[in-house]
């Protein structure tokens, strides 16, 4: 599928460091696009640079095949950093400003589906003050998502939620995602929320985009461990040495073998095992977690 949004060489320099530096991105039309980095690694620059919020130093932004500073035809929802809120008027209210500002017709009906979608209904006429920090997230998602637009870029979207509103708006993304197209990049410290829906990933290590990939090449090329049940060991070691380096210290059991260097060999160890005819209680293959993958990538460090 064509590239919806994609970045050349893009710079952004403060004084003389480098925010971000040569990125070359690369975001699917229809995809869920996860950046992943550190603290000031340059995901939130990235965004803003996408969102005309910054002008970058150098290298060019392209929305569907036009250069940014000519694209007319799509429209950008963000919600980059805090949302941009009135804080004295409610949640409908600031809807309905964001409404007449898009000219969208049925301002009223719009305004209320998305405080609907966002479970924010029952205090849609709260006055923004007095929301707690998740709430007005929530309400941001909504500013974002009038109009319905081609993409949305979220910045922690999620932050300050608990278990139940992240997955609601897990949820939520995929929904708009599948049924209406719409194509989202999105960055968050819980990794471990993002591996369950995002469709591709691309890690930022000191402003530099150092790898992308999708959800499909993470489970074929994270493996992490191969474990071996059988009442027959010695012989699976006998068997496997001719593979992979494999001695006794890998027992952590007396029927049970722990390989991790030589994982990715799983499958010509399956056949050599099955081959040999040597029976098996259970033959395990263990995958890196995308934090997992994070961190060997980028050798460690605070994810955020």
């Amino acid at each position: 599928m064509a590239n919806l949004i994609e970045t050349t060489g893009l710079s952004k320099r403060y004084g003389k460091k480098y925010a971000v530096k040569d990125v070359n991105m690369h975001v699917e039309k229809g995809s869920i696009y996860g950046l992943i980095g550190r603290n000031g690694a340059g995901k939130t620059t990235i965004m803003k640079c996408i969102n005309r919020q910054i002008v970058p130093t150098g290298g060019d932004i392209m929305l569907d095949g036009i250069k940014l500073t000519r694209q007319k035809k799509i429209r950008v929802g963000a919600l980059v950093e805090s949302p941009s809120l009135y804080e004295d008027t409610s949640a409908m209210q600031n809807l309905l400003y964001k409404c007449t500002a898009l000219g969208i017709k049925d301002k009223k009906m719009h305004a209320s589906n998305l405080l609907e979608m966002l479970e924010l209904s029952k205090v849609k006429d709260k006055k923004v003050k007095q929301f707690s920090l998740g709430m007005k997230q929530r309400l941001g998602l909504a500013m974002a998502m009038v109009g319905h637009p081609e993409v949305l870029m979220l910045d922690e979207p999620i932050n300050g939620m608990d278990p139940q509103g992240i997955a609601a708006i897990r949820e939520m993304l995929v929904h708009v995602n599948k049924k209406l197209g719409t194509t989202i990049i999105i960055s968050s410290h819980i990794l471990d929320e993002l591996s369950k829906f995002a469709s591709v990933y691309g890690i930022i290590k000191e402003g530099e985009l150092i790898s992308e990939f999708t959800r499909e090449t993470l489970e074929s090329e994270s493996f992490s461990s191969i474990t071996i049940v059988s009442p027959h060991i010695d012989d699976v070691i006998s068997a496997l040495s001719e593979k992979t380096p494999v001695n006794r210290d890998m027992l952590i059991k007396p029927n049970t073998l722990l390989i991790k260097n030589g994982a990715q060999l799983h499958k010509d160890i399956s056949r050599l095992l099955f081959d040999r005819g040597i029976y098996l209680e259970e033959f395990r293959v263990d995958h890196l977690s995308l934090e997992e993958y994070f961190m060997r990538l980028t050798g460690g460090g605070e994810i955020a």
